[in-house]
């Protein structure tokens, strides 16, 4: 059990901090004696009433940041993406075959096919592969090649393992660099050239003083740890409150002596199979619902910070209640469906989820170590950072953010599909304690 310093959860009740230091913290916000803190990414606004209204990074719509929609940064949807398969369930693009290539008539130039291995849009061989004695942060997904051009291996044997290695090994988790379109023939030939002058061994980094973490280890949670995440808390309070187009709020429903029920663990139980709906539904789709049906009100825009900050004060109100979606019923099946897309190969570096969250789980990527996903669906919506700060994002966002790395066209947000990876991936963490709205903790923190 987490200890929680702020003692009243209750949607009427008030925050109090019982810490002599976490309360003189608090005062410096209110008085504005500090630097404002950062809200997502964004100045937290005096009235916290306005703060749900300022999206991180000026990005509104979908969370702001390089997370959101479809604009810059990692954000961006590569236009190459909508010629490969997505998760989608009516998908007709096929993952195109392995495809024999013989190396063009060329003497590769190593100079340009080390400025490819190193690029991380291009080569990206650093992404997985120690190269060079300059390697910086090298993963360790695939073999150390820092002396490859030992290994006798043939040129035209090269060419083909960087065009499509799947001629060579079926289960192979590299990208088909060639097939896919995201080198050219003369490009796999420059790289090819390159890898043959890697003569002097590498050792693989020494991660030894960067240990697995625990989860507790990896998130600051917000109202516990005293971080800008805890600004999320209030700004939920403050959504949970304000009044729609009738005159209602979620309080006037759920609060002591109200009609509706308490929300206490409420929000461990979804993602769920709703009956009227007839589908599996998410804890958002569930506030718009009421929304609709009892306020009046338009629906929250899906990924935007104040849906986004109303769901973390939900699930705030479930804090260490261990997550218990259903699993059976319904709710059995769309976890089967859920999986199966998590497990699916899609976009044009050909990856699933499973490729990298579980096949190489416990592996590095770049300077990222590749983690399971078995219990981390309670901390979410979270303030994520890695490598980027986006803000704070939604699980969905993040499956979102993946993909559109990944060079896989995204869904929409909300989708079937989404929503029942969710659930799988919520279903991963049953038994697991609530801890969301959190925020990254990075190492050394």
């Amino acid at each position: 059990m987490i200890h929680n310093p702020v003692n009243d959860k209750s949607p009427g009740g008030r925050r109090c901090v019982t810490d002599k230091g976490a309360r003189r913290i608090r005062m410096w916000r209110i008085a504005g004696l500090t630097g404002l803190c950062l809200f997502l990414g964004a100045l937290v606004a005096p009235n916290l009433e306005q703060a749900f209204a300022q999206s991180q990074h000026q990005g509104g719509g979908h969370g702001g940041g390089h997370g959101g929609g479809h604009g810059g940064g990692h954000g961006m949807v590569a236009e190459e993406a909508k010629h490969f398969p997505s998760v989608a369930d009516d998908e007709t693009k096929s993952i195109r075959p392995p495809q024999r290539k013989a190396a063009p008539d060329m003497a590769g130039n190593p100079e340009i096919g080390k400025q490819l291995a190193y690029n991380r849009s291009r080569g990206r061989c650093l992404s997985c592969h120690v190269l060079g004695p300059d390697s910086t942060q090298p993963g360790n997904v695939g073999p150390n090649l820092s002396d490859y051009g030992n290994s006798e291996r043939s040129r035209a044997y090269t060419f083909q393992h960087i065009w499509d290695a799947r001629v060579h090994n079926r289960q192979s988790l590299m990208p088909p660099f060639g097939t896919n379109e995201l080198l050219s023939a003369h490009e796999v030939a420059h790289i090819t050239a390159y890898l043959a002058t890697l003569t002097r061994p590498v050792d693989d980094p020494d991660r030894t003083s960067s240990p697995r973490r625990s989860r507790r280890e990896k998130v600051f949670i917000a109202g516990v740890d005293l971080t800008d995440a805890d600004d999320y808390i209030e700004a939920g309070k403050a959504a949970f409150h304000q009044v729609g187009n009738n005159g209602r709020s979620c309080t006037s429903c759920h609060s002591a002596g109200k009609d509706g029920p308490d929300l206490e663990g409420v929000a461990a139980t979804y993602p769920k199979f709703d009956a009227d709906a007839g589908r599996i539904v998410a804890i958002q789709d569930r506030i718009n619902r009421c929304r609709d049906t009892h306020m009046n009100s338009d629906p929250l825009k899906r990924g935007s910070a104040r849906l986004n900050v109303l769901t973390s004060y939900i699930k705030y109100l479930s804090r260490d209640v261990p997550i218990q979606v259903a699993t059976d019923g319904p709710a059995a099946q769309a976890i089967e469906r859920g999986e199966q897309r998590f497990r699916r190969k899609a976009g044009q570096l050909n990856f699933s989820c499973a490729d990298c969250h579980t096949a190489a789980k416990g592996q590095w990527l770049r300077g990222q170590p590749l983690n399971s996903l078995d219990n981390t669906a309670g901390d979410w919506p979270k303030h994520f950072i890695a490598g980027h700060d986006l803000g704070q994002i939604s699980l969905q966002q993040r499956i979102r953010h993946c993909q559109v790395v990944t060079r896989t066209f995204p869904l929409d947000l909300g989708s079937r599909e989404y929503t029942e990876m969710e659930l799988y991936l919520t279903a991963l963490a049953n038994g697991e304690p609530v801890w969301a709205p959190t925020k990254s903790r990075l190492r050394g923190q």
